[in-house]
């Protein structure tokens, strides 16, 4: 094995096998791509299971090494980021605030045995809307500020960060204090953007759960796990799907396989609306394409009813370089979200803003105060990942454009044998 694609599709296919021939790699090999497992969210749950097992020489102990570094300082990372939860939580309860966290603490235990496999860097927090105002206040009470808020539902807000993380930035050091998210929607509708107007009870929705001795409350399983695929389709809308909120969804699933009731209230909120369930097949076909599982029926029902040709094809065709493209990814995902729009004008808008973005450019920290973006060394790394970023967007494009150039002309040749099959 030779080249990165291969060696990153073995990666996801051990980890929902366990069979270590999967990783036979040269050292060399493993550790050009450890960079682009700490990014796609796979290094921890990936170090979890070689511990376990103990695959001695399958993986050259160098990288057994790295690896079980990562997991180890996750392990104090994840700890100080729940003390920061904790008083998050506190803060919100006393202001009587209605919320639930999605993601995050969350999925422990269903998607994760402990905190230290799974990386996160802020908070995200289903609020009732009408409690918006008294959350933001609440947490004003802590030192965060408003950074954004817009129509689509989302605020968010930040405490000033001494440091920054770099573009190489090693991910798992101590944290700052997290930003924090709060959402007032399941699905956030950008300007002309898809929409889904069928989902609601989620904020009615919720259950106490609790982690390391810090309680709170997250969605309902259903709930939970229909808001897991919106969170996949909002990153398939973008550039790049972290491969780890693929592996959530299918270790979510294997671990509530007999939970007959979760799918069957899973699959009602999602089938009440074709464009959802549509979407949701897509990922579903991102996820069983990834990481193979035995589907739960209502589940399996969706694909087979909703997942369009064009996902189908997408899924065979572009997913796999998509999936396994390093950050910030590509824009191949725009060819298969045309059948989302029902108006053409809106979804061209879209297209033009995607493939022409003339917005001011993302900092490389919005969280760092005043005087360490002032600094020398913090300027010229922003230089470096704007000039990055510059260069994503004309190398992605000219991939879409040549990608889009085959689809279409696939595309065509899949009408021209339906109507010669429909002709016979």
């Amino acid at each position: 094995m030779t080249d990165a694609p291969a060696l990153r599709k073995n990666i996801t296919r051990f980890l929902c096998t366990d069979r270590l021939e999967f990783l036979d790699a040269k050292e060399t090999e493993w550790m050009r791509n450890l960079r682009w497992l700490d990014r796609s969210g796979l290094a921890l749950p990936l170090a979890a299971r070689l511990e376990a097992l103990r695959p001695g020489a399958r993986v050259p102990s160098a990288v057994r090494a790295a690896l079980r570094s990562r997991l180890r300082n996750n392990q104090r990372r994840m700890d100080r980021m729940l003390e920061y939860f904790q008083e998050t939580v506190r803060a919100l309860d006393s202001s009587q605030v209605q919320y639930c966290c999605v993601k995050g603490f969350s999925l422990v235990p269903d998607c994760f045995d402990s905190i230290r496999e799974r990386h996160q860097i802020d908070l995200d927090l289903l609020i009732a809307p009408q409690d918006l105002r008294r959350a933001q206040g609440a947490l004003e009470e802590l030192g965060y500020r408003l950074q954004s808020g817009d129509d689509s539902g989302e605020v968010r807000l930040v405490r000033p960060w001494k440091k920054y993380l770099g573009v190489h930035a090693y991910l798992y050091q101590l944290p700052e204090p997290p930003p924090i998210e709060l959402h007032t929607r399941p699905w956030e509708q950008g300007v002309d953007e898809i929409e889904f107007p069928s989902l609601s009870g989620f904020h009615d929705a919720a259950e106490i759960h609790e982690i390391c001795g810090v309680e709170f409350t997250r969605l309902r399983p259903a709930y939970h796990f229909v808001y897991l695929l919106l969170h996949i389709f909002r990153h398939l809308l973008g550039s790049w799907a972290r491969l780890l909120s693929l592996y959530e969804v299918a270790t979510f699933i294997r671990k509530r396989k007999s939970e007959e009731d979760v799918w069957a209230d899973a699959a009602q909120i999602i089938e009440k609306d074709q464009v959802l369930a549509s979407a949701c097949a897509l990922v579903l076909g991102l996820v069983d394409c990834t990481f193979p599982i035995d589907m739960p029926t209502p589940l399996r029902q969706i694909g087979v009813r909703s997942l369009s040709p064009e996902s189908a094809w997408w899924i065979e065709r572009h997913s796999t370089a998509w999936l396994l493209a390093d950050p910030p990814g590509s824009k191949l995902s725009l060819l298969v979200q045309r059948q989302f729009w029902a108006d053409y004008r809106r979804w061209r808008r879209y297209l033009r803003r995607r493939l022409l973005p003339i917005r001011k450019p993302h900092s490389l920290s919005d969280e760092a105060m005043k005087s360490t973006k002032s600094g020398l060394a913090y300027r010229a790394e922003e230089a470096r990942y704007k000039a990055s970023r510059a260069w994503y967007h004309v190398r992605s494009d000219f991939e879409y454009l040549g990608a889009w150039l085959q689809w279409t002309q696939q595309g065509q040749a899949r009408a021209d044998d339906s109507q010669t099959v429909g002709q016979l």
